[in-house]
């Protein structure tokens, strides 16, 4: 059974190459990367310092490598802070009539609302004739004042458009625009301004930036689509922001046919150039992002000037070759034909079937196992349903790393060491193709969609192993009494593992001098290798094979740290947003590192282990 079961696993590979293929075209196809200025920085700049202009501004910008500038609607907050006009308080109006003595305010002047004085060739009219429908008119000693009903906080942020001036300026500049839109408490604003973004679509204008953490028309999922796909229709494109929770956005994008471009967000201050470029590079290279957004909090120009060129030297110093800078473009969009799902489910089976029999040498266990899953493959190809697929991952994703670290081993053999060793890899490399095959697509690589159950990866295969290693002795230990000691043991493994666990997302611990460390290895070795396969999982397994020869009770126990380089190569590649290049080479270093660091240690035993154990028992005998 073994022997077909590992001939239909190599006929599944080699006849889902084209599904690992398309990916890695659609990866590299894509190398040109954005950065973007939001405008309120420029109109910040202006107000401090009137003596600038906006159309140098805007070409200097383009200096210090920044290709498009974002823009908000205008709303009577930014509008005033233009000069453009005056909002007055109800309770400040009143003053100022008691003040000047003047009649009170009457009916209907005389409930909540803001008083509006607009300045002379403001554009205030303009943009809000279809902003206010409730208002009146009212003149105080001779100046005209609008008088807007309403909660004065809601009537501040209501958006009243873009401002022609500004898109007209970046489009002049050469630069491209990028519009935001949020989602209004009133939806007819989002209608309005909705349209207006439509309405606005023009050479240099491509891509939409939603706002807030909704989707405009969030609430009302149909109007969500139906705007989406007008944004489609248009020639839009649309930002995902990443690491952000935003409601709707994967509505939005599905309904636009996954056009969208990532993009990674920091806030630039005084000091901190270096860091963010080196944050911006690492997300261009290793994740997929297209688009750098540049927060800059920097209130004199004098200073972002000298902020933004050291960002814009740093990036262009460390950003690799086959990047460039530009406007950003959307990822081919691609999916898995279903005869290549099919294969991938029929290896899965065969993987997680052979897998069995090796770990627990059960023939009906086996059969068992793949009568089972062949019943969920086929129900996924009755109801096509993803989550399946994803079922199908989560258990080449735990099975292939106990696996490879149990796979059977002849310790006569002349290379016994290195035959295991790169055995165990190729189990866990040939896992982690069929995960890629069941997974794959635009959405994946997006972020769309992802993979589920990173912490059941990290922690059930050393579950497993811990019981694995126990097993023969799991009955006297638990009848054993418990001392003093054993609790400071117990005490100690629950502080690591919850360390351990901790440490698998993205927000970990991080222990001193470790980020130096990472950052240099990135610098010589384009992408650094993971942590925990290179210094400790890898090497300890080396160590336990050679164990194994004479003490194969005593491997198993190694066998459980080392089973996390083997997890940590899989859970490498159900990151399906980080680019399969980048997977591979990072992969690739841990093997070799990991062997080499094995050596070491092997050397290390038997140089010094020998007299620390006869020293021990001399002293014990003692």
């Amino acid at each position: 059974m073994q022997k077909v079961l590992i001939g239909i696993i190599l006929a599944a590979i080699i006849l889902t190459i084209p599904s690992i293929y398309e990916r890695v075209q659609v990866e590299e196809s894509n190398k040109t990367v954005e950065t973007i200025v939001p405008y309120k920085y420029i109109m910040n700049w202006m107000i401090n310092d009137p003596e600038l202009d906006r159309e140098q501004i805007l070409d200097q910008l383009q200096q210090y490598g920044i290709n498009s500038i974002s823009m908000e609607p205008d709303t009577l907050g930014t509008l005033q802070q233009k000069g453009e006009l005056t909002v007055i308080s109800v309770p400040r109006m009143s003053e100022l009539l008691i003040f000047n003595q003047l009649e009170p305010l009457s009916h209907p002047f005389d409930k909540e609302g803001v008083f509006i004085y607009s300045n002379p060739g403001s554009s205030f009219d303009e943009l809000t004739g279809s902003v206010y429908e409730d208002t009146r008119q009212i003149t105080v000693e001779g100046v005209d004042y609008t008088f807007v009903p309403g909660d004065p906080s809601d009537i501040k942020d209501v958006p009243v458009g873009f401002d022609p001036e500004v898109v007209e300026a970046v489009l002049d500049s050469g630069m491209e625009l990028v519009p935001r839109i949020a989602d209004s408490k009133n939806q007819e604003h989002t209608e309005r301004m909705a349209q207006e973004l439509l309405d606005l679509k023009q050479p240099g204008i491509e891509k939409v930036l939603f706002m807030g953490n909704a989707a405009p028309f969030v609430s009302e999922p149909a109007i969500l689509k139906e705007f989406s796909s007008r944004l489609a229709e248009a020639g839009y494109s649309i930002f995902y922001i990443e690491f952000s929770e935003m409601k709707g956005f994967n509505t939005a994008a599905y309904s636009m046919d996954l056009d969208v471009v990532r993009l990674h967000s920091q806030g630039l201050v005084e000091d901190n150039a270096v860091e963010i470029a080196d944050k911006f590079v690492r997300a261009a290279k290793e994740r997929n992002m297209r688009a750098f957004f540049v927060n800059v909090n920097i209130d004199n120009y004098e200073e972002a000037q000298k902020s933004l060129q050291e960002l814009h030297n740093e990036i262009e110093t460390n950003l690799p070759s086959s990047f460039e800078r530009g406007s950003s473009q959307t990822f081919e969009t691609f999916a898995i034909p279903l005869w290549q799902i099919v294969i991938g489910l029929i290896g899965s089976i065969a993987f997680l079937a052979l897998a069995a029999q090796t770990v627990f040498n059960n023939r009906k266990l086996t059969i068992a196992a793949i009568i089972g899953l062949s019943l969920l493959a086929l129900a996924y190809l009755v109801t096509d349903m993803s989550l399946i697929l994803k079922i199908f991952a989560l258990g080449l994703a735990v099975t292939t790393p106990v696996f490879a670290v149990l796979l059977n081993k002849n310790t006569e053999s002349k290379y016994y060491l290195i035959a295991s060793y790169f055995k165990a890899v190729g189990i866990t490399l040939i896992g982690i193709w069929l995960i890629v095959v069941l997974l794959n697509g635009s959405a994946f690589i997006l972020g769309m969609d992802a993979f589920r159950g990173v912490k059941l990866v990290y922690i059930l295969p050393i579950t497993f192993l811990v019981l694995y290693a126990l097993w023969g002795n799991l009955e006297n230990l638990l009848k054993s009494n418990v001392i003093y000691w054993h609790l400071l043991v117990i005490g100690l493994i629950a502080a690591v593992a919850m360390f351990y666990v901790d440490r698998s997302g993205n927000t970990g611990f991080v222990i001193p001098y470790e980020l130096q460390f990472r950052m240099l290895l990135e610098e010589i070795l384009y992408v650094r290798p993971r942590t925990k396969e290179f210094l400790i999982g890898l090497p300890l397994f080396v160590l336990a094979i050679y164990i194994a020869k004479k003490n194969k009770a005593a491997s198993y126990f190694l066998l459980i740290p080392a089973v996390i380089g083997f997890l940590s190569m899989v859970n490498t590649f159900t990151h399906f947003h980080i680019p399969l290049s980048i997977s591979l080479l990072r992969t690739g270093y841990g093997v070799i590192f990991g062997l080499l660091i094995g050596l070491i240690l092997v050397f290390l035993y038997r140089w010094a282990g020998q007299k620390l154990i006869k020293e021990a028992n001399r002293r014990w005998q003692k």
